[in-house]
């Protein structure tokens, strides 16, 4: 099929994309694939303002909550502006739920080392495809005497994870993602401090999950490969 100006020409996917087609239906598989074919008239991207907020706050090493208070504030004002769009004023009440949701995590992610990762990463390239992400944080902490890196990427998103069937999808993505930083991390020169599965995580905010690379994990990454080379191979007929 002639590709037009609105389609991208090599098969690319994002990160939350290709986490949620491991855990859906062949059907929605295929909406999936055509939905990263298609490029977005107007990229909208959520909680921009937000995240490097969250970033500062758990790379410093006191986390000062004055950070978040303070970014509430801004959120709250933006919120109840008459001259910003319905959208920004959305994107500025979800935020604040970040905020305080991160707060909440505080306990969980306390034994963790965060600090801010470059804005340039290396691309990740799996069996012909595309894959964007790209760690929002670099992971460092002590494990058995040793020190040991990784890398963690927020995912914000909402959806309706209270049903045991929901949970499990999520949790499961949770994984698909943090691997995906596992194997981003092997494709980037982050120095010479061995790299663990257990620092890899995908932090899911809206929920206060923190899902680490298990142990084993070789039949997953295999699954992603083989998903990507399906990916490549259905990328012309869209």
């Amino acid at each position: 099929m002639n590709k037009t100006p609105s389609s991208y020409t090599k098969p690319r996917i994002s990160a939350n994309e290709l986490a949620l087609y491991m855990v859906s239906s062949d059907t929605a598989r295929l909406n999936i694939i055509e939905r990263a074919h298609t490029k977005p008239k107007a990229p909208i991207i959520r909680y921009r303002d937000v995240r490097p907020i969250l970033c500062n706050y758990l790379s410093d090493r006191d986390r000062n909550v004055n950070r978040l208070i303070d970014a509430e504030a801004m959120f709250e004002r933006r919120s109840q502006d008459p001259s910003q769009s319905p959208l920004m004023q959305n994107d500025a009440s979800n935020s604040i739920d970040v905020l305080h949701s991160i707060q909440r995590m505080s306990n969980k992610l306390s034994p963790f080392n965060f600090s801010p990762a470059p804005d340039k990463q290396p691309k990740l390239v799996i069996s012909g495809v595309q894959v964007s992400v790209r760690a929002d944080l670099y992971v460092q902490a002590n494990i058995k005497g040793t020190m040991h890196s990784g890398g963690a990427i927020l995912r914000m998103s909402q959806d309706d994870a209270d049903t045991p069937t929901a949970k499990k999808k999520r949790q499961e993505m949770g994984f698909i993602v943090a691997t995906l930083i596992r194997m981003h991390l092997d494709n980037t020169n982050i120095g010479e401090i061995p790299i663990a599965n257990k620092l890899c995580m995908s932090i899911d905010v809206q929920h206060g999950e923190a899902f680490q690379v298990p142990t084993a994990n070789t039949q997953r990454q295999r699954n992603l490969e083989s998903a990507c080379q399906f990916i490549a191979r259905q990328w012309d007929a869209f």
